[in-house]
């Protein structure tokens, strides 16, 4: 796949509960945020997209790629992540007329949790991480739990999830995708908010909302004239 989303650094402001800390401020370098809006039947789209695609030519849609990369803790942003979510409203300037997101890309996406018997290996490369199961001679397949989880396909809000496992830290970088069907002859606009939770070890779990830049809060994804937007800066 050909494309070139470009990660940008996004403030974490805590949310204020009761028995949070007075003085906790804004958390810098624990996430980072990027998107790109291809044509559709852009090369690397998955097969039941371009075959959705090509069944209904009558309908103008949009391929809206999102990453969120979760870094480690520093001495400057402790805390490690817990759980996060990714979500899309998406709107026209006419409420009664919405863009929905025909297909989600992943409806789950899941790693093997060791069992008995078996150990965990870690392989971390440019930011991605990658598990691996060591089992045992003549073991069965092991279990799958989810890390990623999408809702909302065919709907005008569609949600991602990311979640950490026992022995699997949520970090490194998350690839989500949307084909989104747009309403034709309007603007249409992802309006985009993403959510974490840290647990500390002082305070305990601790919720954050990311501070977007115009660019990545209120994506264009059409003007109306079947023009893409070209990807701006978080900031």
């Amino acid at each position: 796949m050909t494309t070139g989303i470009q990660l940008h650094d996004i403030a974490l402001v805590p949310e204020r509960t009761l028995g949070s800390p007075a003085h906790g401020g804004l958390l810098h370098g624990r996430l980072t945020f990027g998107w790109d809006l291809l044509p559709a039947d852009h090369e690397g789209a998955p097969a039941d997209w371009l075959a959705h695609v090509r069944a209904t030519p009558e309908r103008e849609f949009r391929r809206l790629l999102l990453v969120c990369s979760f870094r480690p803790e520093t001495p400057q942003a402790r805390g490690a992540f817990r759980h996060a979510s990714l979500a899309l409203a998406l709107t026209t300037p006419d409420p009664a007329r919405r863009p929905v997101a025909r297909l989600i890309e992943p409806g789950e996406r899941t790693r093997p949790v060791a069992g008995p018997g078996t150990g965990l290996s870690f392989t971390v490369a440019t930011g991605l991480v990658d598990l691996g199961v060591e089992r045992q001679p003549g073991e069965g397949p092991g279990r799958e739990e989810w890390i990623v989880r999408g809702h909302g396909a065919s709907q005008p809000d569609p949600q991602w999830e990311f979640r950490r496992l026992r022995r699997l830290p949520l970090v490194g970088d998350h690839p989500v995708a949307a084909l989104v069907e747009l309403v034709p002859g309007l603007v249409n606009t992802a309006e985009v908010l993403v959510a974490a939770e840290l647990e500390h070890r002082s305070w305990g779990i601790r919720r954050y909302r990311a501070r977007l830049g115009p660019t990545s809060r209120g994506i264009t994804l059409s003007t109306g004239d079947r023009q893409p937007q070209p990807p701006g800066d978080a900031d």
